[in-house]
């Protein structure tokens, strides 16, 4: 969440945005969360759920990782709670 200013100065708490967590990841990083992409998308327990989209799996990825998350088992079992939740 960021905190916001609005012109009467009240607080506006917003939900944070992909642009607030852009981050800078190095070959191995990217390999590593293209893989868990992959391999969660392609699991049938993904398959059966129509709730959750490849690009939340995605960004829910995007997000572990800019937690400083950089194991694929890691990766994948989050991805994974976040289906068994969205169910």
């Amino acid at each position: 969440m960021r905190l916001q200013k609005n012109s009467k100065d009240a607080a506006i708490i917003r939900p944070a945005t992909m642009n607030d967590l852009k981050q800078k990841y190095d070959a191995t990083t990217v390999a590593v969360m293209r893989q868990a992409l992959n391999e969660v998308v392609t699991d049938r327990r993904f398959l059966v759920r129509k709730s959750v989209t490849p690009l939340q799996v995605a960004e829910h990825i995007l997000q572990q990782a800019a937690s400083g998350e950089r194991d694929l088992n890691r990766l994948k079992s989050s991805a994974f709670e976040k289906l068994g939740a969205a169910a």
